[in-house]
């Protein structure tokens, strides 16, 4: 049930960043940033809105039953999925932005790094990873078996003609 979950949990991040809202926001003259939701953020609440398309995709493929029983790139692909939708919930990146300051402040990350410099790395390599383990589960899928699927007929051995 997790392995299904975390897949079309990826499916629904992957085909929300295929969405251009940011761009299509900036061209009508409307700021993303300043058009904040109460609790999400617009890149979790376009994940939220795909997952509809992603469950279409997912029983179109049956993919609940050609995703292997244990992989790294499922497991991979539950934790990028995760905490891209974390960084977009406004308390979880309210607290670790909060995290990221304290630990500048105490010395434990190098000076050098900003805090959006920080966050809008970790995010982009959430973006990254979700594609990537997406396409990693993709290409390890199982064959399906079929119950009801004829056999392959098999050929039949040539017989030799007697000569008289």
């Amino acid at each position: 049930m997790l392995r299904k979950a975390s897949v079309l949990l990826g499916l629904a991040v992957l085909l929300s960043l295929l969405f251009p809202v940011k761009p299509l926001l900036e061209g009508s003259g409307i700021d993303p940033q300043g058009w904040r939701l109460p609790v999400v953020d617009l890149a979790a609440l376009c994940a939220v809105l795909a997952i509809p398309p992603a469950w279409f995709l997912f029983r179109d493929a049956r993919l609940a039953a050609r995703i292997p029983r244990w992989s790294v790139w499922v497991v991979l692909l539950a934790l990028c999925s995760l905490l891209f939708l974390l960084l977009h919930v406004s308390w979880s990146a309210d607290l670790f932005v909060a995290w990221v300051a304290a630990a500048l402040a105490d010395g434990l990350l190098p000076a050098w790094i900003s805090q959006h410099a920080l966050v809008d790395t970790i995010e982009l390599a959430a973006r990254l990873g979700v594609l990537v383990s997406l396409v990693g589960v993709l290409v390890h899928l199982e064959t399906e078996h079929y119950e009801n699927a004829t056999p392959e007929p098999q050929p039949q051995p040539r017989r030799r003609r007697s000569r008289k």
